[in-house]
């Protein structure tokens, strides 16, 4: 019964399973640990979590396959509430129990208590294996934890952890993503075998740092060495042409992609040729491209051209990307402060007025400057739907800044001494 539960859950025939299923709950089959840890497994493959939960309770015999089953289970549908309170429940834990949390907290966006789990696997003494290690680097790459990422690196090379290309291809993601391209380049040197991650990964954080000779360098590396580029490896040399300024280049890459790699344009493509061609200057020409795109324009198709238009005080173009933007997005007040500001810095007094009362009319709040900050670092880290090294350190900037205001404020404040005179402190 086992075996054939196991090779339909492998094959995906979920209706010969189903079959098998009734035929275990018609003829009252003794589910005992094998035949139930199979079960779950089947079940948590297709999701069905909850039929998973009752296999698990009626199960009189359980093993660390079944604890950790579950918590698989849950982590892939993110109730992450419900694979806690197994994980605290379980009796014991081994590396699978650790990993399978850790993942995810990381899968789902709970960075922070992937950091602080692992932190207590280590205090547990419980080894990680590869895939844990990888977990973690991707959650302190995804919170800008360069301290965290670096003692992980460290553990790895003191305790021998098995470190493959998904270990390798996660430190080079962490050290470009915390802005330390060196020791990413280090580690990519040193990597005995490589993918076409480990060359997207060193692109794309080459060019986001701003190393857009070194990226297009190690494009033409990569292609020398017979690896196909992907589609994120074109974002990432894209993204390195309009840096460095590299008009002509940068649609030559465009045009070759479908053309010579058969790799058809993503919407994130067509925002770094957008972005390309508007920080040349190239705004109209942008605007003719964003109008013959074969996909409708997305929000951050428009925002590069908006921006691009105050920096340039293109007022008209400026327009037509703010009537896209509020058609798309009318309750993002970052759309309703960019445009008024590309007013105000033509002296278009009367549309700065304009804007800011129709920004009242569609109760849309402008945002604090503290808001604004991180709308404006998520703003340039998107440009090309990328996360760059600013979106991770978004929260110590914004920590910075409001440390320096709340000094500014102490300072305006006045305080009285023992002897009640007011003085400033």
């Amino acid at each position: 019964m086992v075996k054939v539960v196991f090779a339909c859950s492998s094959l995906g025939e979920w209706g010969v399973t189903d079959v098998v299923v009734s035929y275990i709950e018609e003829n009252n089959v003794e589910i005992d640990v094998y035949l139930g840890n199979t079960l779950i497994d089947m079940y948590g493959r297709r999701g069905l979590v909850h039929l998973a939960q009752g296999v698990f309770d009626r199960m009189q015999q359980r093993n660390l396959v079944s604890w950790n089953a579950m918590i698989m289970g849950y982590g892939k549908i993110g109730n992450l509430v419900a694979a806690e309170e197994l994980f605290n429940a379980m009796p014991q834990r081994d590396v699978i129990s650790w990993t399978s949390m850790i993942t995810g907290y990381s899968q789902a966006g709970k960075f922070n208590d992937a950091v602080r789990l692992f932190e207590g696997m280590m205090k547990a003494k419980v080894k990680p294996d590869e895939i844990t290690v990888a977990s973690v680097l991707s959650a302190c790459a995804h919170i800008g934890s360069l301290d965290a990422g670096e003692a992980v690196h460290d553990y790895v090379q003191k305790y021998d952890v098995k470190a493959d290309v998904y270990v390798g291809n996660a430190l080079i993601d962490m050290y470009c993503k915390c802005g330390v391209v060196e020791k990413a380049l280090d580690v990519f040197k040193k990597m005995r075998k490589k993918d076409s991650v480990s060359w997207t990964s060193i692109i794309v954080g080459l060019a986001v740092n701003g190393f857009a000779n070194s990226a297009l360098d190690f494009f033409s590396r990569m292609l020398r060495e017979g690896v196909r580029p992907s589609h994120g490896a074109f974002v990432g040399i894209l993204l390195a042409c309009a840096h460095a300024g590299l008009v002509k280049k940068g649609l030559e890459y465009f045009e070759s992609m479908e053309r010579v790699y058969g790799l058809k344009p993503e919407m994130k493509h067509y925002g770094c040729i957008v972005d390309l061609l508007s920080r040349s200057g190239n705004l109209q020409r942008a605007y003719e491209f964003i109008k013959v795109m074969p996909v409708a324009p997305d929000v951050v198709v428009w925002r590069i051209l908006l921006g691009a238009s105050q920096v340039h005080g293109n007022i008209s173009l400026a327009e037509i990307a703010t009537k896209k933007l509020l058609e798309l997005d009318p309750s993002n007040s970052g759309n309703y402060v960019l445009s008024s500001n590309t007013y105000a810095s033509s002296n278009r007094w009367e549309d700065v007025v304009k804007m800011r009362g129709l920004m009242e009319k569609s109760n849309v709040q402008k945002p604090s400057d503290l808001i604004a900050i991180r709308q404006r670092i998520a703003f340039y880290a998107n440009r090309a739907e990328m996360n760059t090294q600013l979106v991770p350190q978004a929260d110590a900037i914004v920590t910075g800044v409001e440390k320096v205001s709340s000094g500014a404020r102490q300072l305006q404040k006045p305080q009285e001494n023992k002897e009640n005179h007011c003085v400033i402190t």
